[in-house]
């Protein structure tokens, strides 16, 4: 069995107290930045449909009444 080492504490002196100011800490914890394929996957379908709607609405609004 492994056997610990425990160190001494430390004196008043030498510890620094924690800082009072928290007014820039979040309760909750940061959520790691990471790469999600499918959301950029959704997000350039939603772009790719976007552009065939802009373009389907120009054509429409191009298109005029054969004359008679």
């Amino acid at each position: 069995m492994r056997k610990f080492v425990f160190s001494k504490p430390q004196s008043a002196d030498v510890a620094k107290p924690a800082s009072g100011d928290f007014s820039h800490t979040s309760p909750f914890r940061r959520q790691a930045e990471r790469v999600d394929p499918v959301r950029n996957g959704i997000f350039i379908g939603l772009a790719i449909v976007l552009l065939v709607f802009l373009i389907s609405m120009i054509a429409v609004l191009m298109m005029r009444a054969p004359s008679l």
